[in-house]
């Protein structure tokens, strides 16, 4: 069985294709750039077991000591700026420290889970963070795309927490679960997924297997 169950992707963009009936769909791309396992984690040493990911390569000079001086110690050549850990159930044997993982990884999987980030569209009104309904443009109205109706009479005479105001939209994080993996190029490391994923072009995502129990 992979041992793998969660990895880093970069979202190159959308395209469509034919699925089993024919049917043209949707697609995300997906590439798997370049990531090595940098850390094993065990329950006497840290609490839990699972593994970390390094991504996003950099320069010596732009990293930080401890990390550059972690990864040398743990005999990887490539240094990250970037780290992510996956935990499993149990122990995985099979995965060493500095082991490339690529597209080969996800060789029989037909379901992901993505989680990133939105879009962020900074400060926005009522109407395109929650959906309100305007009220008339005419000259009469006054009120136009105004939020409405704030607080309460004299008693308790306050906004009640959770009221839908104006404020940031967008840049939450977001997992789509059971998204069908259409297509896995080993070649050009890309995946292919169902249907459109969180977050804009060339964002970094997690891909997790879904569904997955080790």
């Amino acid at each position: 069985m992979n041992p793998i169950v969660g990895l880093i992707a970069k979202k190159i963009g959308m395209s469509q294709m034919m699925d089993q009936y024919g049917q043209v769909v949707a697609v995300t791309l997906l590439a798997i750039e370049n990531q090595q396992v940098t850390k094993i984690l065990n329950p006497d040493k840290h609490g839990y077991t699972g593994y970390q990911i390094g991504y996003f390569p950099k320069a010596e000079k732009n990293l930080n000591r401890p990390d550059v001086l972690r990864l040398k110690k743990s005999g990887v050549e490539t240094l990250y700026s970037k780290f992510r850990e996956f935990r499993t159930d149990t122990m995985i044997d099979s995965l060493s420290i500095g082991q490339v993982i690529d597209a080969s990884a996800l060789a029989g999987v037909t379901h992901l889970n993505v989680s990133s980030y939105t879009k962020g569209r900074g400060f926005q009104g009522a109407v395109k963070r929650w959906n309100f309904r305007i009220a008339a443009m005419s000259h009469g109205s006054k009120y136009h795309r105004r939020t409405g109706s704030l607080g309460n009479c004299t008693t308790p005479g306050r906004v009640m927490p959770g009221k839908k105001l104006p404020g940031q939209y967008g840049n939450e994080r977001r997992t789509l679960k059971n998204l069908m993996v259409m297509h896995i190029d080993q070649q050009t490391n890309t995946v292919a997924v169902k249907g459109g994923v969180p977050g804009q072009k060339g964002i970094c995502l997690e891909l997790r297997i879904a569904n997955r129990k080790t």
